[in-house]
């Protein structure tokens, strides 16, 4: 028997939902493991001011 050609076109898919780490439209923010504390706050303006880019961005946060 032949596969039919179907296209799925779905923007949600069901394998998405059942996903621990799937987040809903709309659905607020994930619950954080950690507090975010004022050091990271600041640390994330200096990376912020003193990159040239995205690239540069999560290279130096990599680091």
């Amino acid at each position: 028997m032949e596969k039919p050609n179907i296209i799925d076109k779905r923007q949600i898919r069901l394998e998405d939902l059942k996903k621990a780490d799937y987040i809903p439209f709309l659905g607020g923010r994930p619950k954080r493991t950690t507090v975010i504390k004022k050091d990271d706050c600041i640390n994330l303006k200096i990376y912020l001011n003193t990159t040239n880019g995205v690239d540069d961005l999560l290279k130096k946060m990599g680091d």
